[in-house]
């Protein structure tokens, strides 16, 4: 996957507990400026890491009150934002299913990804390499070590 980068270093932390994963979320979105377009957040990991986890966080550090669940066979939901200063939109997609790029069409994924306001966090994004082209992504990768912590790298 080709991805456009800004001059941000990648950071990686070490968490034993899923509640410290609400602070790496919290430095995912304040890393965020307004843009013309969706900011794309990328989750990469084994299953069971914790990447719905991750964007349970966020969700709810944008205001979300919605249950949050893993899009696995519906591929996409959408949450209103309603206190963000720029962010008015969450589409967390799931492309684990996606067998090929041309299924985002029908979900209208290049115009998500081109409307401002919205954050999208997409779960298996290796599905769609073709897709994320010569996006700008902010990418996260959610691995457990040798003693069950998380490891997560993230930044641009």
């Amino acid at each position: 996957m080709k991805m456009l980068e800004c001059g941000i270093t990648m950071k990686t932390h070490i968490i034993q507990e899923e509640t410290e994963l609400g602070t790496i979320a919290s430095e995912i979105i304040t890393s965020f400026t307004q843009k013309e377009s969706a900011h794309i957040v990328t989750l990469r990991g084994d299953l069971g890491v914790g990447k719905t986890a991750l964007t349970k966080h966020i969700a709810h550090i944008l205001g979300i009150h919605e249950l949050v669940t893993s899009p696995t066979f519906v591929i996409m939901k959408s949450y209103p934002i309603a206190h963000h200063a720029f962010l008015k939109k969450l589409i967390h997609i799931d492309a684990y299913r996606i067998e090929s790029d041309d299924e985002l069409r029908v979900l209208g994924f290049e115009a998500l990804c081109a409307e401002p306001h919205t954050l999208v966090c997409i779960e298996w994004p290796e599905r769609i390499v073709v897709s994320l082209r010569n996006k700008m992504v902010y990418p996260v990768t959610l691995a457990i070590d040798t003693q069950e912590n998380r490891m997560i790298t993230y930044g641009y």
